[in-house]
């Protein structure tokens, strides 16, 4: 009996640690908003950026933060510089080479319009892909939850 009961702990445990955030590409969100509509969260990152990483390794991987996106929002995380073409409601964007190892991808810009370009940016959209929030800065898990 006390072996049952440690197997379930245990098992109760390891699962409610591991829940990981569900994230998507912009395609799968175009096909999933219209299936079932809900807010989506876009987070635009790049690798070298130190305060994306804290983000991702802190208020992204909260217990609290991963069950309110997966329950209600739609999650796309966006590397800024990846160098992948990706197809969103029916443009497709490209990355724009700036220099040897500098540049920028169109699809960023399509959402960050004439604001300056800086990392980590968080948009809220609609499911129409309209803009709610825009932020830019790193946000920690208890102030993420005041907006959600």
């Amino acid at each position: 009996m006390k072996q049952l009961l440690l197997v379930l702990f245990f098992n109760f445990y390891v699962q409610s640690y591991s829940q990981q955030l569900q994230t998507y590409s912009f395609e799968q969100v175009e096909q999933l908003v219209g299936e079932n509509p809900r807010p989506i969260l876009l987070y635009f990152y790049t690798d070298w950026c130190q305060y994306c990483k804290m983000l991702q390794q802190t208020t992204f991987k909260d217990k609290n933060v991963i069950e309110k996106l997966n329950n209600n929002y739609y999650v796309v995380f966006f590397n800024a510089e990846t160098k992948e073409e990706v197809a969103h409601k029916g443009v497709t964007y490209k990355f724009v080479p700036t220099g040897i190892k500098s540049g920028y991808h169109e699809l960023l810009h399509h959402y960050i319009k004439n604001r300056q370009e800086m990392y980590p940016t968080i948009l809220f959209l609609d499911e129409h892909f309209n803009e709610l929030i825009f932020l830019q800065s790193y946000l920690s898990a208890s102030n993420l939850m005041k907006i959600l």
